[in-house]
């Protein structure tokens, strides 16, 4: 017979077993991340071995969890220096401390546009002492084909839609030198007198001739001058003058520099052509008599100093430094424009390369002794000053604003020439 006196004990024991963990069970931990925010984290484990690891989604070196949304720009009003990562919700002090609005500036005859409407200039009042006198482009005619209205290469009126106040843009690169939203245009806090252009004759004549379809008021001259004395009128005592303008507005350019060099002896001067580097003319039109040119240039001392019936864009910059006056010169090309390069062969010029005629006038201006600083950006494309391009455009691993910027402030910035690939337009097209 079986002893049954020991069941109680041995139910004890094996109670016990279970008890301590020792039938088939273990008290180790498991090692892992416990932090629920990483990205390994392991709800299984009970002890944790530092493995955990964090997302950082921009790279600033501060996991996503511990970012602390905000204004992050110390130049902005609502800037949060506890703050780790940029929202977009920072907002700006004006750009300007002035105001960006225009106003028009009606002109008494003999001012008029080439269909004899009436001529205004814009003015936008900020600095007193800095001053833009900007030359706006609209193309040019001298014959039967480039005058003839509607359907000729110029523009014939002003008005309303001149207003360059649609340049004004917060956040945009729009308008260029016009924009006085955009905290990198360096003549933001400047002063402008806008000259518009209606006459056919690149600001310089004063003539009304008949053509077939009808008579042109070529009264670029008078138009450009009321513009000039504006500027005398409302800041005579402007320290600094920046006189510049675009296609045919920058063929006047250095002529007004030099004028207000003359009138503004203790102004520091600069000119800045925008888009007229390989201008030629080459006697193939009477330009001097069909505009009176000879007439109106006694107005800037260059009566029989220049004509524009044999000319270089050399020349609109050797005759007004040779005055020795203190003016500082800039230009701004496309090595292929192939704006200008349709009116090198409206003017019955001969087929040149564009690019080659840019560097050989600079050249020209150089081996006069005179300081310019160039900038050839690759491509057809015409003018810089008022367009995105203006704040966008690098050539060769340099800015061309920042190389601008240097040109505003007193410098006389190292040119910059494209040297491969000058027929390649900015989307890959060619020339």
């Amino acid at each position: 017979m079986a002893n049954t006196n020991n069941v109680p004990t041995i139910v004890l024991i094996a109670l016990s077993v279970l008890l301590s963990g020792c039938a088939g069970s273990s008290n180790e931990e498991i090692q892992g991340c416990m932090d629920d925010v990483a990205q390994n984290y392991d709800e299984s484990a009970t002890l944790d071995d530092g493995s955990c690891s964090y997302l950082d989604t921009d790279g600033d070196g501060v996991f996503d969890h511990l970012e602390i949304p905000g204004c992050a720009d110390e130049e902005a009003i609502n800037y949060d220096s506890s703050s780790t990562d940029d929202d977009g919700s920072c907002t700006y002090p004006p750009a300007s401390q002035y105001s960006t609005s225009w106003s028009e500036v009606g002109m008494d005859k003999p001012c008029q546009c080439s269909d004899g409407s009436n001529y205004s200039v814009w003015h936008r009042d900020a600095s007193q002492t800095h001053v833009v006198l900007y030359f706006q482009g609209g193309g040019a005619c001298w014959n039967d084909f480039t005058c003839v209205v509607p359907g000729g290469t110029y523009k014939t009126d002003t008005g309303e839609w001149d207003n360059p106040s649609s340049g004004t843009q917060e956040n945009s690169n729009a308008g260029g030198i016009f924009n006085f939203a955009n905290h990198d245009n360096p003549l933001v806090d400047y002063s402008f007198i806008f000259v518009p252009y209606c006459s056919g004759d690149i600001h310089v004549g004063n003539n009304n001739v008949t053509y077939e379809h009808g008579e042109v008021q070529h009264r670029g001259h008078l138009n450009a001058m009321s513009g000039f004395e504006l500027m005398k009128s409302l800041y005579p005592n402007a320290e600094e003058i920046f006189v510049t303008g675009s296609s045919a507005g920058s063929i006047p350019a250095t002529l007004y520099a030099m004028k207000s060099a003359m009138d503004y002896p203790d102004a520091s001067v600069s000119a800045f052509n925008d888009a007229t580097g390989g201008l030629v003319s080459l006697e193939t039109i009477d330009l001097d008599t069909l505009w009176s040119i000879n007439e109106t240039m006694s107005d800037f001392s260059l009566d029989g100093l220049i004509s524009f019936n044999n000319l270089s864009s050399a020349d609109l910059v050797i005759v007004p430094a040779m005055q020795n006056l203190g003016i500082k010169f800039a230009r701004y090309d496309n090595a292929y424009d192939n704006t200008m390069r349709y009116f090198n062969g409206l003017l019955d010029n001969p087929p040149f390369d564009y690019n080659e005629q840019i560097r050989i006038s600079e050249n020209e201006i150089e081996e006069a002794g005179i300081d310019i600083s160039g900038f050839i950006a690759p491509g057809d494309g015409h003018t810089i000053l008022g367009g995105s391009g203006f704040y966008e455009l690098e050539v060769e691993g340099h800015s061309f604003l920042e190389w601008f910027t240097s040109f505003v402030e007193g410098g006389q910035p190292e040119d910059v020439h494209c040297n491969e690939d000058c027929n390649v337009n900015p989307d890959g097209s060619t020339v």
